[in-house]
């Protein structure tokens, strides 16, 4: 019995930490120690199952921070370096990218997940840790052209982050029409704040100002059946559609 909690515990505490890294809200850490060990469970199969392996930035939580070229070996770098001079497989490569995007070492990313393409272009996510580091680099233009191609195959990638970081890199490259015609995609299938919010700014900026209004009252409609987790979580977003909708004379009850 003795081990069994012991086993217990340590998985509990694996729980907190990946729930501290993927910066989930602090209220699961509360239900882990509450209800231990069920807590630690749910947590398991609500959050890290479904997200799968360490947590990793996507597109839309990539740091935008100019990296130098400078490079750091790490044992794990010189291992895969190892492995893809005995190998040379996609795999390795697409790994060493992935490497080199933790260390925010974005132009040491783009040569790996290009060498992975050209030897697996079925790879997914070598085309989407491609998009990363371009996102990263600030070149957004090719970061949607990576994502493109992503999106042609699997537009639930990420569970939906790779569509709608697709619309982002549109909109940050200043191509609006392609930028609204994909966040409207994103809205329909996928309920992600942002996207609403954005959307909404790009009709108001093309004069459709009531279009903008009624996607702003959706956003805010939208987050009334919230649980607090990701009621936090949207909070800014939130708040911003409040702010659009007063400045344009709109109150809500």
């Amino acid at each position: 019995m003795d081990i069994i909690i012991t086993l217990a515990l340590v998985f509990m505490v694996w729980m907190c930490i990946d729930c501290i890294q993927r910066k989930e809200h602090f209220i699961w850490i509360i239900i882990m120690v509450v209800l231990f060990p069920v807590g630690a469970v749910a947590y398991y199969f609500t959050v890290k199952a479904k997200a799968g392996g360490m947590p990793r930035p996507t597109i839309l939580r990539t740091p935008q921070v100019r990296d130098s070229v400078k490079e750091v070996e790490t044992e794990e770098t010189l291992q895969l370096k190892d492995m893809i001079g005995k190998f040379h497989k996609a795999y390795h490569y697409e790994k060493l990218g992935h490497t080199y995007l933790e260390q925010k070492k974005y132009q040491l990313a783009v040569p790996q997940f290009k060498e992975a393409i050209e030897r697996d272009p079925d790879s997914e996510e070598a085309r989407y840790g491609l998009a990363k580091a371009y996102h990263g680099l600030e070149r957004y233009e090719e970061s949607a052209e990576s994502l493109e191609e992503l999106v042609k195959v699997n537009k639930k990638y990420d569970y939906g982050n790779a569509i709608f970081g697709l619309a982002e890199c549109y909109r940050l490259a200043g191509k609006e029409d392609k930028a609204i015609e994909t966040y409207k995609e994103v809205i329909n299938s996928f309920h992600f704040f942002k996207a609403y919010y954005h959307y909404a700014n790009l009709l108001d900026k093309r004069g459709k100002k009531e279009e903008a209004i009624s996607q702003m009252k959706s956003l805010i409609g939208s987050s009334k059946d919230l649980p607090d987790y990701k009621l936090e979580k949207e909070r800014y977003w939130i708040d911003e559609a409040y702010k659009f909708l007063r400045k344009n004379g709109v109150e809500l009850a």
